[in-house]
């Protein structure tokens, strides 16, 4: 089995993913909780004594890895603004890398702006908050009121 065979579940709210074997098709709900801090795919056992793989994602959103152009500009330095290439993107935040070194911080406010790449092309335009950096990555959490939903980026990341 290499990588690119290797499912990937989405945990439920509740702890729970649900395993299908890919040989016999049984399926079973299970607690996932002990993986958590997993960072590899784990080895299931089925009854059919088929052992597979599978990628357990605990986001609470799907994430879509891109490569959109656009920019970020710090909201408390006027003025203070970069170059950034989305390399992955959710309804509930993004991943970045800036063009030059960052001086972002965690827990700043940011806004950026960027195009997405399908036939329609939508302006998506977010305030965020800074939630990882690593180098000139740079993760965050959109930062919108409760219950909103952004239609273009929805539409967006159904498509495959």
């Amino acid at each position: 089995m290499t990588g690119t065979d290797i499912k990937k579940l989405y945990v439920a709210a509740d702890g729970t993913a649900t395993f299908i074997c890919p040989k016999c098709g049984l399926a079973r709900k299970e607690s996932v909780q002990q993986y958590r801090d997993n960072k590899g795919p784990i080895k299931i056992n089925c009854t059919c004594s088929n052992i597979y793989e599978v990628q357990l994602e605990f986001r609470k959103f799907y994430r879509k890895e891109t490569h959109i152009d656009g920019l970020y500009i710090r909201s408390s330095r006027a003025g203070d603004w970069g170059k950034m290439v989305v390399k992955n993107l959710s309804m509930g935040g993004c991943g970045f890398e800036t063009m030059r070194a960052s001086t972002l911080v965690r827990g700043e406010e940011i806004k950026i702006e960027f195009v997405l790449d399908d036939r329609k092309g939508a302006t998506i335009k977010k305030k965020a908050i800074v939630t990882d950096i690593a180098g000139n990555y740079i993760g965050c959490r959109f930062s919108e009121p409760p219950g909103s939903y952004d239609a273009d980026l929805g539409f967006y990341l159904k498509k495959t």
